[in-house]
Parts: structure tokens; sequence; C-alpha cells
């Protein structure tokens, strides 16, 4: 269906060329591949706030264009990871990879990966749709550029920037012509049982000479291609089905098989406004949507090919709303720019926690058929709002200064029922040996063992959800307050320096509230709610600046010597941890956690030559003090986060892209990171341990990327593009060493190819992802439980497909 939507589309806009409206050769300005004089294009960025080419900017900067991307077949940031080199994130497929950022960049990470929807630790790397902070794995649909900043950026971009800031840079509407870029694709993965396609459509329309309106919309479905090798059957209002009916106190449930249960859909729409009022002051407006669903994680079971052994489906529906308002206006000496942003996340998911509840199953009397999911509902809201002056070039001074304030309320509903519990538990004979609990003495069932024994909720007493075991509602504000400024004084026309510094106010507030009815006060902070209730309300506030020095001279025409020296921080905060006297209960001292800050030095050369060539060559040191470490609680299996002490990472970055002739282009990448803890840590409480030495988890030493464009004229207007790009990482470690649940994973290499024939406004082009079919582990399950809980997390197989594309503009 979405191939003949796409299809009628394309018709629809050949026949209105038929009548009147081709273009002629000389208007269309079709932006894929094509025989150029220079075979790489210029990009211009904004990194430093003001409009630079990326070769001036004394910083190690990558910035990716619309042409390379396109080219590339990269939608995504997970795809943007195979073009930078340095840029590093665990391939969690569909259905994690749109919550939770793990961007790790020069090395800094200290975490095994949260696949949760809200996590709890904020990232260390920023990121950014146009001037708004928001991660949001959004579609890469009219993007003009990317930009990633390497090492540490406190100073323009706050917290968070601490590896660095990627920043997704979208195309605005143009005044001078009507256009229309459609696009449909079809493919299919190895291993999965369904197509998977795509559509997308661009369109600009110029309302008036200084007003423009232009959109951007598609949809995508990938087929699943893991499958679920023993998924519980269940019956209605999710009760399990039983293998034995005439033995309900102890038959254990069914199980079969199910295909391609990491498939996932994806719509997305984007709708900008431009006016341009005068020669001083320009608005845009812009408002961005997207919904995703997805049946599942892309993981298998440690030694097959593509299965998972988890007992429970894990859908997820994600949400993401951002409404932005962008005002510049030229008041002479300096531009004042105004950055208004909301953005709005939502997620409705359900994860397997059974493995967990299977290492307790004496707890809940020995019932036979445990399945345990989490459902969670969880709202994520923003408004932030940033002010700068950006000075005028006039003298040797350049300057910006500005003011943020950020204002961000998350809210976390988690009910974890016990499916079929509560039928089972009123059984006769569910209370007494050896179904009892532990120490307790017989009852005729479960459930007065509960009322009778513990002085909790039976399941019966709670008829709109019997299941139900455990409940958490965790409600968060962070409000963020900073003044910055950037100043640059030229003391020749070829040397610079730059001084720079952040002050920040912030305030982080929580409340928590959890249950366990069937626990009742002995699992209550009061010790007599037969809820089983406890209750944590806890705030911090933090205050602190960073600082930034930067200086380059050009040592000869295009080549540009640089260092700096900077600091990035990510803000502090509270764990959701019960606290007080009940059994699982957590002490007060791990109720919140300090910032972490990064002090990082780096000096580099970068240059361009001949027609398009160009280079970069940096290497640095970071110290990083305090880093925020993700781990569980003995006791009840909390996330949680905590400090360690001391780690530091260096190492070389590299690029290289280099025009060989006026059709082809090489583009070389390389990084070596050497990330490592340099004072131990051992945190007894929760058993955390560092040991110095260790390698940070998820960092490859080594990493590599390439690519090979070539364009071969061919007829009068159309043209052939090859494309082959490789991206390369070594083994890495997925906790801290010490941890019990780390593992080394081996290295691995990606392999792609595109040929396609381009004529101008229309491009036909087929593609090979993962050539060599590589089963890419890219991370492992960090939640303790059982054998059949442990999956690693795997990139996507062979996939063959074709592109279609066609262009139409009109001036």
């Amino acid at each position: 269906m979405r191939s003949l939507s796409v299809s009628a589309c394309v018709s629809a806009v050949l026949a209105a060329a038929a009548q009147g409206y081709a273009v002629p050769a000389a208007a269309q300005s079709y932006t894929g591949p094509a025989v150029a004089d220079d075979a790489v294009q210029e990009v211009i960025v904004t990194a430093t706030r003001r409009a630079q080419s990326v070769t001036d900017i004394p910083y190690n900067i990558s910035a990716v264009g619309s042409a390379d991307l396109q080219s590339s077949g990269v939608t995504d940031l997970q795809g943007l990871t195979h073009m930078v080199p340095g840029l590093v994130s665990p391939d969690l497929g569909a259905r994690a990879s749109s919550s939770n950022s793990a961007l790790i960049i020069r090395g800094l990470n200290a975490s095994s990966v949260n696949t949760q929807d809200q996590n709890i630790v904020a990232p260390l790397v920023s990121t950014y749709v146009d001037e708004t902070p928001l991660f949001a794995n959004l579609k890469m649909t009219d993007i003009e550029r990317v930009e990633v900043l390497r090492g540490p950026q406190g100073t323009l971009y706050g917290s968070g920037s601490v590896g660095g800031t990627i920043r997704m840079i979208h195309t605005k509407p143009d005044f001078t012509a009507t256009e229309l870029d459609v696009s449909t694709r079809g493919s299919h993965t190895q291993n999965s049982g369904n197509l998977s396609g795509a559509a997308d459509a661009i369109l600009n329309i110029p309302l008036a000479d200084n007003v423009a309106f232009r959109a951007s919309g598609g949809y995508e479905h990938l087929g699943g291609f893991t499958d679920a090798v023993s998924q519980a059957v269940l019956g209605a209002d999710r009760q399990p089905v039983l293998a034995d009916p005439a033995e309900p106190l102890s038959s254990p449930g069914v199980f079969a098989k199910a295909r391609g249960v990491d498939w996932s859909t994806t719509t997305y729409f984007r709708g900008a406004l431009r006016w341009k009022a005068n020669e001083a002051l320009e608005v845009n407006a812009s408002y961005q949507h997207q919904l995703e669903d997805s049946g599942g994680f892309s993981q298998v079971h440690p030694g097959s090919r593509y299965d998972q052994e988890l007992y429970l489906p894990q859908p997820g529906t994600f949400r993401t709303d951002l409404g932005a308002l962008d005002a510049s206006l030229d008041v002479g000496f300096a531009t004042v720019s105004s950055s208004s942003s909301y953005t709005r996340q939502t997620s409705s998911s359900s994860y397997d926690l059974t493995g967990l509840i299977e290492s307790l199953s004496s707890y809940y009397g020995g019932y036979p058929r445990i399945l345990s999911p989490i459902d969670l509902r969880t709202t994520d809201k923003a408004f932030t709002e940033e002010v700068r002056l950006v000075s005028k070039k006039s003298g040797p001074w350049d300057w910006v200064a500005g003011a943020y304030y950020s204002d961000r309320r998350q809210f976390m509903s988690q009910y974890e029922p016990l499916l079929g519990f509560a039928s089972w538990a009123a059984l006769p004979g569910s209370g007494s040996a050896p179904y009892g609990v532990p120490g307790a003495p017989p009852f005729a069932t479960f459930d007065e063992l509960i009322t009778d024994y513990n002085g909790g909720i039976a399941p019966s007493a709670n008829p709109a959800y019997p299941d139900l075991n455990f409940t958490m509602n965790r409600h968060v504000r962070f409000t963020d307050k900073a003044l910055f400024s950037e100043v640059s004084y030229h003391l020749t026309d070829k040397w610079q320096v730059t001084g720079g510094a952040r002050l920040f106010w912030q305030r982080y507030d929580e409340d928590l509230q959890q249950t366990l009815p069937w626990c009742g006060p002995l699992c209550s902070a009061s010790g007599t709610d037969p809820s089983g209730l406890t209750a944590v309300t806890e705030g911090k506030g933090f205050h602190d600046h960073v600082l930034k020095f930067n200086t380059s001279y050009d040592i000869a025409p295009r080549t540009l010597l640089y260092a700096t020296w900077s600091e990035g921080f990510r803000r502090g905060g509270v764990n959701a941890l019960p606290t007080g006297g009940c059994v699982y209960c957590e002490p007060s001292s791990l109720l919140t956690y300090q910032p972490d800050k990064a002090r990082n030095s780096e000096i580099g050369i970068k240059g361009s030559f001949g027609k398009g060539s160009s280079y970069t060559f940096t290497l640095y040191h970071i110290d990083w003090l305090k880093p925020q470490i993700e781990g569980f609680t003995v006791v009840g299996g909390f996330d949680f986060v905590a400090n360690g002490e001391k780690a530091r990472s260096q190492g070389i970055e590299s690029e290289l892209t280099l025009a060989v002739t006026s059709r082809a282009k090489v583009e070389l990448g390389y990084s070596f990171t050497d990330a490592k803890l340099t004072e131990s840590f051992v945190r007894g409480y929760d058993d955390l341990v560092g040991v110095a030495g260790d390698r940070l988890p998820g960092v490859s030493r080594q990493q590599g990327t390439v690519a090979l464009d070539y364009t071969l004229p061919f007829g009068s207007q159309g043209a052939w593009h090859a494309r082959i790009d490789a991206s390369y990482r070594s083994d890495f470690w997925t906790a801290l060493q010490h941890s019990a649940l780390t593992q080394d994973l081996p290295g691995f290499l990606l392999l792609n190819t595109r040929l396609g024939y381009d004529t101008g406004p229309l491009r036909v082009e087929a593609f090979v992802e993962n050539l060599t079919n590589q089963m890419a582990a890219t991370t492992i399950s960090p939640v303790p439980g059982p054998d059949h809980e442990r999956a690693l997390y795997v990139s996507r197989p062979r996939t063959v497909g074709i592109d279609l594309h066609y262009y139409f503009r009109k001036n």
C-alpha cells in the first residue's frame, strides 16, 4: 500500500509536469550525486553560533551534509555512527533507540546500557534538534547537515555536553522556488519473514516574497528478524494457558514460537514556516511529530543466531512532539537571537521481568507459572528558552553571550503484575508446604498467608487488577538556569585566542511512591501499611561553573593549528529508591548522586587543499572526575546512580576527505581511544566495584570508517553513482570489568554498498546493507536474571533493497 501511494503521488507530479510545469534543466537543483567541478561541497556550520566553514572552526568538528547523508542512505543517529569516527552507540533497534541516548564520544562512558523508557542518568553527549536540546532518534528527513562537536562543550551547550554535542539542522523554507521531493524504498532483511518499506515526501511552497512554508513526512516499516522461541501463550485477560488444565495447582504454562518480534513502524511529520519581515528580523516556527511502534527488542540469546528466549513480548509505543519558535534581530553591533521550544515525549511499553521474580520464587509460594511483565507509562515535558547576542565583525573582538532556562518534568507509572497469580493463590493447597513461604506456618491458600501472616492485601481484594504485585509512581522536576559567554580576540590576521565560561544553577526534585500489596507491612516504610507503601520526597540543588580556553594560528594558507582546554559537566540527581525500615529499603546515603565533570586538553591541525579535499588530526586527554555509574541494588534489584572516583580518556582522532577527481572522492576516518578508571572504588551497599586500570565500558580502542564515491556520466543528462562504505570497531566491555554481568564482546566490520542511476529529477538506486551479514553484537542486557534472559543486542543482518526518488523544482 505504501508503494502504491507513493507511485500515485509520483504519477500526479509527472502528469503536472507534462501539463506545463516541467523544470528547465537550468532550474533543476537536485542535491544528490552528480558530476561537479568540486567533488566535495564545503559545509557551513553554526556550532560557534556564527556561520563558518567547518575548516575554519578551531575545534575538532565533523559536519555531514545532506548530499552525504543521501548518498549513504543514513536516516537516523545509529546510521551516523558508521560515518563519523569516534562516535559510538550500541544498536538497540527501534524498540530502545528512541527512548534513551547511549551515544559515546571520546570514550566517556562508565555504565552498561539502560533500555528503560526514561533513563535516570543524564546522557554524556548532548543532542540538539536545530536549537532545541532534545534526545529523540528522529528520522533525518530534510536535514541540511549534522554537526558533531567532539570534546566537552559545556560553555555554549551546557549540561550533558561532556563527551561532545550533536546538532541536527533542518533545511529552512525557501522563498524562491516550489519544490517537491518524494521517495519510496523496499527491502528484505535476512531471517525476516516480512518485507520492509518506507515512503517520504518534502514540499516547499513560497507564500510571498518573504514568507515560505516547508513540510516533510513519511512512514517506515521494518520487518522483524529475531524470533522468540519460548514465548508464553496467554489467554483472556493476560492469563497463562495451562499445559495441564486438570492440575492448576502445579501445571506449568504453555510456550510457543513467535517470528519477527522486533518489527517496528514509524510515522513522522515536520512543518516549518519562515518569515523575513525585513533585512533585520527573521522568524522561524516549526512543529515536529514522530510516532513509533515496536514489537520488541533486537536481541538474541548468546550462542544462537537470531533467537531470543524471553518468555513475554516487549512491545513499545513512543511519541515525540516538538514545537519551536526561533527569531533573530540585527541590532547593528550584534545579532539578538531567541530560541523557544516545548517538547513532549510519551511512551507506553512492556518489559519482561520474569527472571528477577523467578529468582525470588520462594516468596511467591513456589508459584509454577511465573510470568511477570513491567507495564510502563512515561511522560517527559520540557520548556526551554535561550537568548543570545552574537557580535558582528567590526574589529579584533568577537563575542557571544546569552542566558539559558529549562524546566523539565518527568512522570513514570510502573505496574508489575504476576500473571495468573490471583486465581492460583485462591486454590486450596496453594498456601501449604511445599508451596508456603519458608518459615511461615501452612495455610489453606496463599491468599490466607498474605492476609493472616503478612498482613497484606490479597490478590482477590483488587478486582480491577488482581494480579498486581508492585507499583511505582515517580515524578521528577529539573530546572536549569545559566549565563554563558565566549570572547575571541584576534591578535593578528592569523592568530586568535578565545575564552569562555558558563555559570549555572540547577535544581533536581523527586517524589516517589512504591507499593508491594502482597508483602504488606513487612515491605512498608512505616511497618504498618497493608499496601507495602514506601514514599520518598527528595531534592538537591547544584551551582557551579565551567571554563574554556582556545587558541589557533594559521601556520600556512588553509592550514590551521589549534589547542583547546575545556570543561564539561553533567547534572547530579536523586535515585528512585525506597528508604525506611522495609525489608528491601536502601540506605538514605544512596538517594542522591553528585554532578561529574570532565577536563579536556587537546591539540590539532586541520586544513584543506585542492578542490574539495580536507583533513583533521587531533590529540586529546580528558580527566573525568566523579564519573556517574549506573548499577542495581542487591536487595530489590532497583537501578540507581552512584559516583565513582576518577577516570581518564586519551587518544587520536583523524579524518581525511580526498577529491581524487571531479568524479571520485575518498573519505577516511580513524580514532584510537584509551579510556580507563584511574582510581579504584567500592560501593559496599550495592556491590558496585571499579578497579584502577579497568577499561571503560562500551568503548572500543580502535574505530575506523572508509567510504568511496564514484560518479560516471551516462547519456545526455544522466549519471551512474556508486558508493561503498565500511565501519570497524574493535572489542569492548559491556560494563565495568569487575561487574558480575560484564562481557568482552568482539569487534566487527560492517560493509554497505549502493549503486544508482541519476537523471536529476529521477533516481533509481539499489543497496545492500551489512553486505557480509555480520552478526554484530553491540551490548548485552544489564538486568540480573537467569540464563534464559541473557540477551545480546545485535545490528540488523544483511538487507537488500531498492530506492526510488523523484525531485521537482519550479522557480
